[in-house]
């Protein structure tokens, strides 16, 4: 090739925009930024919750005996950044103060995610349930 061509290729490669002058804009929930005809908008419904740890457990009385002025029940609410997900008595026989089937929940810390099982039929007779329903409850439902 010829050394003035080379040259000219050289010049030219060097020319070329790159990753050089890149430029990195963090921005937070609410936030604009603004370049020329381009406008970011940070609205942060999607936002990542990776680092958050385990989810946290809270507890309430479901069922409450105005007589001996105890809990008969509790339901257990987790949360793990914007998700939620209870577990609770779906059948409670209130002859024996006792719940019949309890919903579960199952957090997976990989896909940041709950599956919450529930009973979909039961059986009144038997008190047990028949048909189980797993659904996910995720940023990206």
């Amino acid at each position: 090739m010829n050394l003035r061509l080379l040259l000219l290729l050289a010049v030219f490669l060097v020319s070329l925009p790159g990753t050089i002058g890149a430029r990195e804009i963090r921005l937070k929930k609410g936030e604009v930024y603004r370049d020329r005809d381009l406008a970011v908008i940070c609205e942060g419904g999607q936002a990542r919750t990776s680092g958050l740890g385990q989810p946290i457990a809270l507890r309430e009385c479901q069922y409450w005996d105005d007589f001996t002025k105890k809990c008969l029940f509790e339901k257990t609410i987790y949360s793990y950044g914007e998700l939620e997900c209870v577990e609770e008595c779906q059948y409670w026989d209130s002859f024996s103060n006792t719940c019949d089937y309890k919903s579960k929940c199952t957090f997976y810390s990989q896909q940041e995610a709950f599956v919450l099982k529930t009973c979909t039929e039961f059986d009144d007779n038997s008190r047990k349930c028949l048909k189980t329903r797993e659904e996910k409850i995720g940023l990206g439902r």
